[in-house]
C-alpha cells in the first residue's frame, strides 16, 4: 500500500448524487396552470416581435426628428433671406437719401 493517497480519491463522487435539472421531470411532478402554459408559449415568440417593433419605432422617430429639423432650417433660411432683403432695401434707400439731401442740408444742428 502506498503512503501517498491522492486527494481526489477522498472526495466522494458528487455526480452520482446530483441530478441535472430537467424541466420535463418538473412538469411531470407539478401540472402547470393554464396561465403558465399560455405565457410560456406566448412570451418567447413575442420577443423578436417586440425587438423589431422597437427598432422600427426608433427609426421612425429619428426620421421624424431629422425631417422636422430640416423644415425648421428651411423656414429659418427663408426668414433670414427676407430680412436680408429688407436690410439691403433700407441701406439702398438711406444711401440714396443721404446723397440727395447732402447738398441741401445745413452744416450744424443748431441752424
Amino acid at each position: 500500500m502506498s503512503l501517498f493517497v491522492s486527494p481526489l480519491r477522498r472526495i466522494p463522487r458528487l455526480a452520482s448524487r446530483c441530478r441535472p435539472f430537467s424541466s420535463t421531470r418538473r412538469a411531470a411532478q407539478e401540472p402547470r396552470s393554464p396561465h403558465a402554459r399560455f405565457y410560456s408559449d406566448l412570451v418567447p415568440g413575442m420577443i423578436p416581435v417586440a425587438l423589431l417593433g422597437s427598432a422600427v419605432y426608433i427609426g421612425l422617430q429619428v426620421l421624424q426628428t431629422r425631417l422636422s429639423l430640416e423644415k425648421y432650417l428651411d423656414e429659418a433660411r427663408a426668414k433670414v433671406d427676407a430680412l436680408e432683403g429688407e436690410v439691403d432695401a433700407l441701406v439702398a434707400e438711406r444711401a440714396a437719401g443721404v446723397s440727395g439731401t447732402a447738398t441741401t442740408q445745413s452744416r450744424g444742428w443748431w441752424k
